[in-house]
C-alpha cells in the first residue's frame, strides 16, 4: 500500500535533484575552456583543459550504466592533476562485452567539471574504489588516495580512445520525474481509497 507514494516521494526527489542542474545548465554562457579548477569554490559545469597523472590503482568500473538501452560500464579513474590535487574523472562508457582499452592519458584532457550524483542502492550493493562497482564508495575514495580533492567529477570529452561519450544531459529531465512523482501519488491514493470503500 505504501509503496506507490514511496516511489512518488523518489521520482520527486530525483526531479528536485536535476531541476538546479538544468537551470544552471540554461543559464550558463559559452566560455573558452581554463587550464586550471578553481581552488576554492562549487563545481560551475565549465569545460577545462587539465593536465594530471592517473593516481596508482586499478579504474573504477561503474556498473548498471546504460547507454541507449545497452548494458555497460563508466570508466572512472581519480587523477592527480599538476598542482597536486585530486579530482575523479570519468573517461567514457564501454559496452559489457568490449574489452578495456588502453587507458592511456594524453598531454591534456578537454572536458566539463560537474557534479557528482550519488547511486540510489540496495542493500548487498558493491560499494569500491575500484574495480567493477554499483557506487563510488567516496569517503573510502579519499583514504585511498590522501590529498586535497575537487568536489564533482570531471567528464572528459571527447571519451578516451575505445571508449564512447556518456551523455551530460540526462535521459528525463527534471519535469518528467515531477510527473511519475504525480502519477504514482495518484496511484496509490487510488488504491487507499478502494481499501477502505474494502474496508467500509
Amino acid at each position: 500500500m505504501l509503496l506507490p507514494f514511496v516511489l512518488a516521494l523518489w521520482q520527486w526527489q530525483r526531479g528536485m535533484d536535476k531541476l538546479p542542474l538544468e537551470q544552471a545548465l540554461a543559464m550558463r554562457q559559452p566560455q573558452p575552456p581554463a587550464s586550471t579548477l578553481p581552488v576554492q569554490g562549487a563545481v560551475d559545469l565549465a569545460r577545462y583543459r587539465l593536465q594530471g597523472v592517473r593516481a596508482a590503482g586499478l579504474p573504477i568500473l561503474l556498473a548498471n550504466s546504460l547507454l541507449d538501452g545497452m548494458p555497460g560500464q563508466r570508466v572512472l579513474q581519480p587523477i592527480r592533476l599538476g598542482d597536486g590535487r585530486l579530482i575523479l574523472a570519468d573517461l567514457g562508457w564501454r559496452a559489457l562485452k568490449q574489452p578495456l582499452p588502453d587507458l592511456a592519458l594524453p598531454a591534456q584532457l578537454s572536458g566539463q567539471w560537474w557534479p557528482w550524483h550519488g547511486r540510489w542502492t540496495l542493500p548487498g550493493a558493491r560499494l569500491g574504489t575500484a574495480g567493477e562497482v554499483d557506487a563510488v564508495d567516496m569517503a573510502a575514495l579519499a583514504r585511498r588516495y590522501p590529498g586535497r580533492w575537487h568536489a564533482g567529477v570531471f567528464i572528459v570529452q571527447p571519451p578516451l580512445s575505445g571508449l564512447q561519450p556518456w551523455p551530460l544531459s540526462p535521459p528525463l529531465s527534471a519535469q518528467r520525474h515531477f510527473a511519475y512523482a504525480v502519477q504514482w501519488l495518484l496511484l496509490g491514493l487510488c488504491l487507499l481509497w478502494r481499501w477502505r470503500r474494502s474496508g467500509a
